[in-house]
C-alpha cells in the first residue's frame, strides 16, 4: 500500500514536471511568434513601406497626366550627319491606330486564349499565373521558363516601362496595371495592345501588320492568320514568317491549339486552319529603305543602346557553348534596342560625312568598274567595301558596303572576310613588340618548315629582321613569331579592340598569324584597329554615334560615357608604325608604289588570302585610317590580283584626295623610344626601353614557370625512387643536387619551402641508409665524379675545338668574300683601296693557318689585276636615278607593284 503510495506520488511529480515543461514551450512559442510579429511589423515599417509606398509614386506619376493611346505612336526615328543635316530616316513601321471595332475578334481570341485566359475577368494581375511562373523561375534556379503577364502587364510594359528584368520594374509593372484597368475599360486595353505590338519586318501595330503579311486591313485577319500575328509578336525575331516560316508556322498551329482548347474554335475549326498552308504577301513596299550610311547607323547606334543599357560585351570563348549562350544573350538585346530605336521616336546624330563618303564610292566603283560580270542575284559579281575613320576624333566619317548604290547589304560590318596579311601587325608583330619578346631588328630565319606555311613567291631569304619580314610580309615568319609569343597572347590584343567574329577553334589555330581565321573579320574592325596603332595604340571605342536623342526621355546616348583603351604602349605603336612605313617606300615592300602624294606620312599593310580570294589595303596617316576590301560575296580566286593592286589602289586614290589641303604631318619618336643596337642580331633599329624591361621580366616569369614544371616533375621521381644498390644511390645524390640547385632559384618563396621540406624529407629516409654502407658508396661516388670529370674536360676540349674550327672557317669565308669582289671589279673608283685594304685585314688574320700562302698569292695577282684597271668617273646623282637603282622612288600613280603576300600555309580558311 505505501509503495503504491509512493509510486501515485512519483506520477503526480511526473505530470507537473510535464506540465510545467509545456507551459514553458508554450510561452516559448508564443513568445518567438509574438517577437516574429514585431520583427516584422518593423521590417515592413522601416524597410518595405517605404520602398512599396516609393514604387507606388512611380506608377502615380506615370499614369498622371498621360493619355496612353497618345504613348503608342511614335515619329520616325531621324538621322543626322556630321553638319546636322538630316541623313535619313528609319521607318517607324507605317503605323495607323486602329480601333478595336477595325481589329478582327479573332486577333483578340488568339491573344486571350495564347497569352491571357483570363482577361476578362482579372483586375490586371493574375496572381495564380504569376506564383506559376515564380515557381518555375525558383525550379530553374533563375532563369525565367513561363510568363506570368497579363495583357494589361504586356500594355504597361510596352509603353511605360523598359524591357528589362527587375524585380522592381515587375512590381510597379503590377501596380500599373491594377491602376489601369481602373482607368480603361478592357476594350480600351486590349485596343491599345494590339496597337503597341512588334510584329517584325518593321511592322509597328496590328494595322502595319496585317498590311505587310496579307494585304488586308486588320478587321479581315481570318483565324489562322490571327493566330500568326498573335504568334509572332511574342518573338518577332524568332518567329517572323519571312526569315523563320517553319518557327512560324509551328507557332501558329500552337496558338490555334489555346483557341481551340479555350473554346473559341470547334475542334472541326482547329482541324481545318491548321491544314491551311503559311501564306503571305509580304508586301516590301512597307520596308525601310536604308543606304551604306543610314544601316550603319543604325547598326551603330543599336550597339550604344546596348552599351549604355550595360550589355556585358563579350570577345573572347573559352567553349563553343559558352559563345553559343552568349550569342543567344547578344541577338536578343539587340533584336530589343533595334526594334525599339526603328519603333520610332529617336533623334541619331552621327559623324558620317557624305562628302567623304562619295569620294570613297566614287574611287571604289572607278577602280573596279572594268569587272563587271553579274551574279544570279542581279549584283555585280567583283565587290568591295570600305571603312575611314577620323584620327583626330576617333570617329567613323564613311563605310561603303559595296559597289553602287543600289545594293542595300553593307559588306562593311556585316560581311566577315579572311585578312590575309593585313592582320600581321595587329595579331603578330605590334604585340610581339609591346610584350618585349622581339624587336624590329630581332632575326628569325625564314626558312619552310615542317607543318608551317610557305611563302607566295616560294622564295625564302634566311635570316631576316621583323622589319623586312613585314615589309615582305614573309608567312613563314609571321607564323614563328605568334607561335612564340602564344596564340591567346595575340589574340587578347584583338579582343581589347572588340573584333568580333572570332571563333573558338581559332584559340590554338596558328594559321590565324596569316590571316587563315574560321570565320574572318570584318572590315570596320579592321579600320578600328589600324586606327589604334595610328593613335598611339589608343583604342577608341567611338563608332558614328556621336549623340541619340529620345522624343520622351531627351538624351540617352552621348559620347561622355564613352571611354578610351590603351592596347598597345606608344612606343609598340610608333615602332610598328615606323616599320609600316616600309610597306610603300621600300624597294621590297609588298605596297611599292603606294606612297600619298605631298610627302604625306602614311603606313599601311596589305593583304590576300590564299587563291587571291579576299584581297585587303589597310593604311593611315595622321589624319584619317582607311581599310579597303575587294573580292567576290561568293569567294572565288582571282589571279594575279593582290592587296597592293585594286584595293591599294582604291586606298590610295581616296587618300590621295582627303590629304589634297593637309599638311604633312609625322608621327613624334616618344621618349620611351631609343636607337640601338640589337643585342643577338647587332642591327640597329627603335627599341622601346620600357618593352625591353617587360621581356626580360616576361622571359624571366617563363623561365622560372619551366623550372617550376621540371622541379615538380624531378620530386616526384625523386621520392618514388629506392635504394637497392649502389648505383641508385649515386642517381639519387645527382638529382638531389639537380633539383636543390634549381630551387635556388625561385623567386616563389612559397614554391621553395613546400618543394625544399619535401626534398630534404625523402634525403632524410636514404641518408638513414646509406649509412649502413657508407664506405662502399664513397668510394663509389669518388669513382662516379672521377669519370664525370674525365667526360667534362673531353667535352670541353672538344667544344673549344670546334669553336677555334668554326672561327677559323668563318675567317676564311670572309676573306674569300673580299677576294671574289676584287677579283670581279671592272674598274677602279674611289672605293677600291678601301676595298684591297679590308681584304689585307683579313688575310691577316689567316696568318699560321696551312693554306695562308697559297691565299696570299691569289691576293697578291688580285690587287696587281685591280690596280691595272681603268679608272671610271664618278656618275651625278641624276644618272643613277632610273630604275633599278637604290635612288628610285618607285613606279608613278597607277602602276603599282603586284603584291607577294598571299597565304598559302596548311589550315587558312579560304
Amino acid at each position: 500500500m505505501g509503495r503504491e503510495i509512493r509510486e501515485g506520488e512519483r506520477g503526480h511529480k511526473r505530470g507537473k514536471k510535464k506540465s510545467s515543461a509545456f507551459r514553458f514551450i508554450r510561452r516559448l512559442f508564443l513568445g518567438s511568434v509574438l517577437f516574429l510579429f514585431v520583427l516584422s511589423v518593423l521590417g515592413y515599417v522601416i524597410f518595405i513601406r517605404p520602398e512599396v509606398n516609393r514604387l507606388r509614386g512611380i506608377a502615380y506619376d506615370k499614369l498622371a497626366g498621360s493619355n496612353l493611346k497618345d504613348l503608342t505612336k511614335r515619329a520616325d526615328t531621324v538621322v543626322f550627319d556630321t553638319d546636322g543635316q538630316q541623313l535619313g530616316t528609319i521607318n517607324a513601321g507605317h503605323f495607323v491606330y486602329d480601333k478595336i471595332e477595325d481589329i478582327s475578334p479573332n486577333l483578340q481570341n488568339a491573344y486571350i486564349a495564347q497569352e491571357d485566359r483570363n482577361f476578362k475577368t482579372h483586375h490586371g494581375v493574375d496572381y495564380k499565373a504569376t506564383l506559376r511562373a515564380v515557381f518555375q523561375l525558383v525550379k530553374n534556379r533563375g532563369r525565367i521558363t513561363q510568363g506570368g503577364s497579363t495583357i494589361t502587364q504586356q500594355v504597361v510594359k510596352n509603353t511605360y516601362l523598359s524591357q528589362e528584368k527587375t524585380f522592381t520594374r515587375k512590381i510597379v509593372e503590377i501596380m500599373l496595371a491594377q491602376e489601369l484597368e481602373k482607368m480603361y475599360s478592357k476594350a480600351d486595353i486590349m485596343e491599345i495592345y494590339c496597337n503597341t505590338n512588334f510584329y517584325g519586318n518593321n511592322c509597328y501595330g496590328v494595322e502595319a501588320a496585317s498590311q505587310y503579311y496579307f494585304e488586308k486591313p486588320a478587321k479581315d485577319l481570318t483565324v489562322e492568320e490571327a493566330a500568326m500575328l498573335a504568334g509572332i509578336s511574342n518573338a518577332p525575331s524568332r518567329y517572323e514568317p519571312v526569315r523563320h516560316p517553319d518557327l512560324a508556322l509551328k507557332k501558329r498551329n500552337q496558338v490555334l491549339k489555346s483557341m481551340e482548347t479555350v473554346g473559341y474554335i470547334t475542334e472541326a475549326e482547329y482541324e481545318e486552319a491548321i491544314g491551311k498552308p503559311l501564306q503571305i504577301s509580304q508586301n516590301v513596299q512597307k520596308g525601310t529603305d536604308e543606304d551604306y550610311m543610314n544601316s550603319y547607323a543604325l547598326y551603330a547606334a543599336t550597339i550604344r543602346m546596348m552599351e549604355v543599357n550595360k550589355f556585358p560585351f563579350t570577345y573572347h570563348f573559352e567553349t563553343q557553348a559558352d559563345k553559343e549562350a552568349y550569342q543567344d544573350q547578344y541577338e536578343e538585346q539587340y533584336n530589343f534596342y533595334n526594334r525599339e530605336l526603328r519603333a520610332g521616336g529617336y533623334k541619331i546624330y552621327t559623324s558620317l560625312d557624305p562628302k567623304i563618303q562619295n569620294i570613297l564610292q566614287e574611287t571604289l566603283d572607278k577602280g573596279l568598274s572594268k569587272f563587271q560580270e553579274v551574279q544570279e542575284n542581279g549584283k555585280l559579281s567583283m565587290q568591295g567595301a570600305g571603312v575611314i575613320i577620323d584620327n583626330k576624333t576617333g570617329y567613323v566619317v564613311a563605310t561603303v558596303g559595296g559597289r553602287g548604290t543600289e545594293d542595300k547589304y553593307n559588306r562593311a560590318y556585316l560581311s566577315y572576310r579572311q585578312p590575309g596579311s593585313a592582320i600581321k601587325p595587329l595579331l603578330d608583330y605590334a604585340p610581339a613588340l609591346d610584350l618585349g619578346e622581339y624587336n624590329a631588328a630581332s632575326v628569325i630565319d625564314d626558312h619552310k618548315f615542317e607543318n608551317g606555311p610557305s611563302n607566295s613567291d616560294g622564295n625564302y631569304y634566311g635570316a631576316v629582321t621583323m622589319r623586312e619580314a613585314a615589309n615582305r610580309s614573309l608567312n613563314t615568319v609571321a607564323w614563328q613569331i605568334l607561335d612564340g609569343i602564344g596564340i591567346q597572347n595575340g589574340l587578347d590584343y584583338l579582343e581589347k579592340m572588340h573584333f568580333s567574329g572570332i571563333s573558338v577553334k581559332d584559340n590554338d589555330a596558328l594559321a590565324v598569324s596569316i590571316g587563315g581565321f574560321t570565320n574572318g573579320l570584318r572590315v570596320v574592325d579592321m579600320a578600328k584597329g589600324y586606327s589604334t596603332l595610328a593613335n598611339g595604340g589608343v583604342y577608341s571605342n567611338k563608332t558614328c554615334i556621336i549623340k541619340i536623342e529620345s522624343d520622351k526621355d531627351g538624351v540617352v546616348a552621348d559620347e561622355k560615357t564613352i571611354q578610351n583603351t590603351q592596347v598597345f604602349r606608344e612606343d609598340t605603336a610608333f615602332i610598328m608604325t615606323d616599320i609600316l612605313k616600309g610597306t610603300m617606300n621600300t624597294e621590297y615592300g609588298t605596297g611599292r608604289g603606294l606612297q600619298l602624294k605631298n610627302k604625306m606620312p602614311a603606313a599601311g599593310k596589305t593583304g590576300t588570302s590564299n587563291g587571291s580570294k579576299d584581297t585587303w589595303f589597310c593604311g593611315y596617316t595622321k589624319y584619317y585610317s582607311a581599310a579597303i576590301w575587294v573580292g567576290h560575296d561568293m569567294p572565288v580566286e582571282m589571279p594575279g590580283i593582290y592587296g597592293a593592286t585594286y584595293a591599294g589602289k582604291i586606298w590610295k586614290n581616296t587618300m590621295d584626295i582627303l590629304h589634297e589641303d593637309l599638311e604633312p604631318e609625322d608621327w613624334e619618336v616618344p621618349d620611351t623610344v631609343v636607337k640601338e643596337a640589337d643585342e643577338k642580331s647587332g642591327i640597329t633599329d627603335y627599341v622601346s626601353k620600357t618593352a625591353k624591361q617587360r621581356g626580360e621580366e616576361n622571359r624571366k616569369k617563363k623561365a622560372e614557370k619551366e623550372t617550376k614544371a621540371q622541379i615538380e616533375k624531378d620530386i616526384k621521381t625523386y621520392e618514388a625512387m629506392k635504394i637497392q644498390k649502389l648505383e641508385d644511390v649515386f642517381t639519387a645524390r645527382t638529382l638531389f643536387g639537380k633539383i636543390r640547385d634549381s630551387l635556388n632559384d625561385i623567386t616563389d618563396e612559397k614554391f621553395k619551402k613546400e618543394y625544399q621540406e619535401r626534398l630534404f624529407t625523402k634525403q632524410k629516409e636514404f641518408l638513414v641508409i646509406e649509412d649502413k654502407w657508407k664506405d662502399e658508396i664513397d668510394a663509389y661516388i669518388a669513382k662516379k665524379e672521377e669519370e664525370s670529370r674525365v667526360q667534362e674536360s673531353i667535352a670541353e676540349s672538344k667544344a673549344k675545338e670546334a669553336e677555334e674550327k668554326a672561327q677559323k672557317n668563318a675567317k676564311r669565308e670572309s676573306f674569300l668574300s673580299a677576294l671574289t669582289g676584287l677579283q670581279s671589279l671592272e674598274y677602279r673608283d674611289g672605293d677600291t683601296e678601301a676595298l684591297i685594304n679590308d681584304a689585307i685585314e683579313r688575310l691577316q688574320e689567316l696568318n699560321g693557318s696551312e693554306d695562308y700562302y697559297s691565299l696570299s698569292q691569289q691576293l697578291d695577282a688580285a690587287i696587281r689585276r685591280v690596280r691595272s684597271l681603268p679608272k671610271k668617273e664618278e656618275e651625278t646623282l641624276e644618272s643613277k636615278s632610273g630604275e633599278g637603282s637604290p635612288f628610285y622612288s618607285g613606279p608613278g600613280p597607277g602602276n603599282y607593284l603586284g603584291e607577294r603576300d598571299s597565304n598559302n600555309g596548311p589550315g587558312v580558311s579560304p
